[in-house]
């Protein structure tokens, strides 16, 4: 009896552990362990415990929809350890890709007019004196046509070069945001011992709109956990027989305990 409480209580207390970590990201595995924690709970009920049982039957009720909440789906998808594998329901994945579309195309807006890192589109040259494209016509300078674009002419191609204006700007939000996700979803997955924040430092140009969702996204889950950890160092600092410390002192030696 003894032995499958200890086994039905071991999950939970993993991820206690998990979610109250203060120097690694955190709100990106709730949902993964959830789903751990449903399979252990089904697991150790087959044994016959009772309380794996109860167990059970509590995080079905109050975990039900926690892929739901966008916040933590697209937290999770956005930490290259897991990405939507840790999903139970496919259907929650499509609902938070086609949200999360709608964001990154929100932050690609404002530098839509200026061409994404990584991109393979050379500047114009300002001067004459500027090096010749590589695939240009060996044309003299008296022989260079106008630059002025054909719209401020008005001449024949005047409506075609609004067409290929407006496909431009069409495909720097919606298309490119699509293909983005689809090659982040082609990236691997990383070991679950690395940082996903590292990654993604090391990723930012590749994906301009998805790194800037990722440093919304992914942080730490908001508890009492910190808080309660300080105050039992102050319990050991300051007891019957340290019990003439200065506040201040007290609160150097709390600082030095906790960051060295």
């Amino acid at each position: 009896m003894i032995h499958l409480t200890i086994e039905a209580l071991r999950p939970f207390e993993e991820a206690t552990r998990e979610v109250s970590a203060e120097k690694h990201v955190s709100v990106s595995k709730v949902i993964p362990l959830v789903s751990l924690l449903l399979r252990a709970a089904a697991a150790t009920e087959r044994q016959g415990s009772s309380l794996a049982t109860e167990l059970a039957l509590q995080c079905q009720r109050r975990f039900r929809g926690i892929e739901t909440f966008h916040s933590l789906a697209a937290s999770t998808f956005l930490d290259i350890r897991f990405k939507n594998l840790a999903f139970r329901d496919r259907d929650n994945v499509e609902t938070m890709k086609k949200r999360m579309l709608t964001e990154m195309q929100e932050v690609h807006q404002p530098t839509s007019e200026s061409p994404p890192p990584g991109s393979t589109s050379a500047p114009v040259p300002s001067s004459a004196s500027a090096p010749m494209p590589r695939f240009a016509s060996p044309v003299t300078p008296a022989s260079t046509p106008s630059s002025a674009p054909a719209t401020a002419k008005g001449g024949i191609w005047a409506d075609f070069d609004i067409q290929v204006l407006s496909a431009q700007q069409h495909r720097s939000t919606g298309t490119d945001a699509l293909i983005e996700m689809r090659r982040y979803l082609e990236e691997k997955l990383i070991p679950r011992d690395q940082d996903p924040l590292h990654w993604w430092q090391e990723h930012e140009q590749t994906f301009p709109s998805l790194s800037r969702l990722a440093a919304k996204y992914l942080g730490f889950i908001a508890s009492s956990v910190p808080s309660e950890r300080i105050f039992s160092k102050a319990g050991e600092l300051v007891s019957q027989r340290r019990n003439r410390l200065k506040g201040e002192n007290v609160n150097m030696l709390l600082f030095l305990n906790k960051n060295l």
